[in-house]
């Protein structure tokens, strides 16, 4: 598995920078290793959404 960081659109990064900071590496590392799951190669405010609920619940 590739562990270097996906890039991600500015809409994402600023989902990101909404959470608090205690929480913002472990939620990055999820977000990016659902999205290399998925076969994404960028991290978007759209796959965040339709993954908040497995993501986050």
């Amino acid at each position: 598995m590739n562990d270097a960081s996906l890039p991600w659109d500015d809409d994402a990064r600023q989902r990101l920078e909404k959470m608090p900071a205690f929480v913002r590496p472990m939620a990055q590392a999820k977000i990016e290793k659902a999205a290399r799951e998925a076969g994404e190669s960028r991290v978007t405010a759209a796959f965040i959404e339709s993954q908040k609920s497995r993501l986050m619940g």
